[in-house]
């Protein structure tokens, strides 16, 4: 009997143990949010075609759409460094890496089209910038 509640107690202990290493890794689900908001809130376009695209909590905030060659400022809101990654290079592809805490910008692709965005630190997030 003693055998048998020391292999529970490790059982129960390596159950334990494997649930927090589950939790482990990128956090956030990598979803995106896209807004149509004024231009003073996260993910939003100006009327000069200047565009917002916020990183928090692991996930991207962009506009609705973009115009073509608009510049795109990048904030994030994260500690963690991020990428936002195009890598359509077909299309005029796009990779700009802004650090945590601070801003970057990038040239939006002068074609239209649909350009799916990653992080390259952190594959689970993703999102779509709609160039028209």
């Amino acid at each position: 009997m003693v055998m048998k509640l020391s292999n529970r107690v490790c059982a129960i202990a390596a159950a334990v143990l494997l649930a927090g290493l589950a939790g482990c890794g990128s956090p956030g689900g990598g979803t995106v949010t896209q807004t149509t908001t004024p231009a003073s809130s996260a993910g939003a376009s100006d009327a000069s075609g200047a565009v917002t695209v916020t990183i928090s909590g692991f996930a991207y905030q962009v506009p609705a759409s973009v115009k073509p060659g608009a510049t795109v400022t990048v904030v994030n809101k994260d500690s963690a460094p991020h990428t936002v990654t195009a890598k359509d290079k077909d299309k005029g592809g796009f990779d700009v890496e802004v650090d945590g805490g601070k801003t970057a910008t990038f040239t939006a692709p002068a074609e239209a089209g649909e350009y799916a965005i990653i992080c390259t630190f952190h594959p689970a997030m993703s999102g779509m910038l709609v160039v028209k």
